[in-house]
């Protein structure tokens, strides 16, 4: 039956929920590409592991915004695991700054602000 629903009786999205969209999914390839640039001080610094995850974690952001962008609440689940998950790698392998985790926080609050009108 969801299949069948119209265009119209889908959830708006609102502009909060868009601009956080945008700002995550213009996020992700500027951080690949310092990740891509800077690989020989990442390596050093955070060892071989630290691409995997970043990996896992841009994969789950992407989904995670995917949902976003959809008005799905999944989207907000899949967002949150991976902003948890990723200040728990970072508090562990001792990298963790509240500043490069602010962007990812800043959006899950969106998500979860509006997490009601989501279906």
């Amino acid at each position: 039956m969801e299949a069948l629903q119209t265009a119209a009786e889908r959830p708006r999205r609102p502009i909060l929920i868009t601009i956080a969209c945008l700002f995550g999914f213009a996020g992700l390839p500027v951080a690949a590409y310092l990740l891509i640039v800077n690989r020989a001080a990442v390596l050093a610094y955070n060892g071989p592991s630290f691409f995997i995850a970043a990996s896992l974690f841009g994969s789950l952001g992407l989904a995670g915004l995917a949902g976003y962008w959809m008005m799905r609440r999944w989207g907000v689940y899949v967002y949150s695991a991976m902003t948890v998950l990723s200040i728990l790698y970072a508090a562990i392998s001792g990298s963790f700054s509240l500043s490069s985790s602010l962007s990812s926080i800043a959006i899950a609050a969106i998500g979860w602000a509006y997490f009601t009108q989501m279906q």
